[in-house]
């Protein structure tokens, strides 16, 4: 028979994780070992990184934080590069990655 997790032990986990993700934002440009590692140790877990490099920018997902101004029209609110990455666990959205997003408005007007 299996017992279910205690109440104390749900906050130690979501504690645990939730220092897993800082550690890996502080350290992602200074140290992609251990970045990788956290994710690593996160996803054994259940918790899943979520980088949405090239995908369609949704609002509801993802949290704008920067622009690229570029002139090709396709890339039009594509997602250029992910500055923090979200977090999933299970179903559960802990963070939308922070992402910065491809815009044309600035150079088409410009030109």
């Amino acid at each position: 028979m299996r017992r279910s997790r205690r109440p104390q032990q749900v906050g130690d986990r979501d504690a645990l994780v939730s220092i897993c993700m800082d550690i890996a934002d502080r350290r992602q440009d200074v140290d992609s070992g251990l970045w990788q590692r956290m994710h690593r140790l996160l996803g054994e877990v259940g918790v899943r990184a979520v980088v949405p490099d090239g995908e369609p920018f949704d609002e509801k997902l993802f949290e704008a934080v920067g622009r690229a101004d570029t002139t090709d029209e396709t890339l039009q609110l594509t997602v250029q590069s992910t500055r923090f990455c979200g977090y999933v666990d299970g179903h559960r959205l802990l963070r939308k990655p922070q992402v910065i997003v491809y815009r044309t408005e600035e150079v088409l007007r410009d030109a």
